[in-house]
């Protein structure tokens, strides 16, 4: 009767010990679960670096266009309000020359024009 006992002991300390091996292997487990949504989730830390990347592209972005539309907001004062920076666009961009102006192409730019393109 004495070793049924031992036995009965023996089987209850491996259950005990069974069950705090689950235990562990539990908390280990919800704990590897936890750090993987930490890094890898929708709100994980490696989202987060790449979402202050994004925002970091958009800011700089907006500030080179902010920077455009001043320049071009000058340009169009410009053009509106200063008819000698409107001719020298009409000349420079369109090729344009005043009444009674001859216009003098020579051989010597074309060729240099014409080879500088390439």
């Amino acid at each position: 009767m004495g070793g049924d006992l031992c036995e009965v002991g023996i089987e209850m300390k491996r259950s005990s010990q069974i069950k705090k091996k689950g235990v562990i292997f539990l908390l280990i487990g919800i704990i590897l679960l936890v750090w993987y949504f930490a890094l890898f989730g929708e709100k994980g830390v490696i989202k987060i670096v790449q979402l202050k990347r994004q925002l970091n592209r958009i800011v700089n972005d907006t500030s080179q266009m902010r920077e455009e539309n001043k320049r071009l907001r000058e340009e169009i004062r410009r053009l509106r309000e200063d008819p000698r920076y409107l001719e020298s666009v009409a000349r420079r961009d369109l090729g344009l020359i005043k009444e009674n102006e001859v216009l003098f192409i020579f051989e010597n730019e074309r060729v240099e024009k014409e080879g500088s393109e390439d």
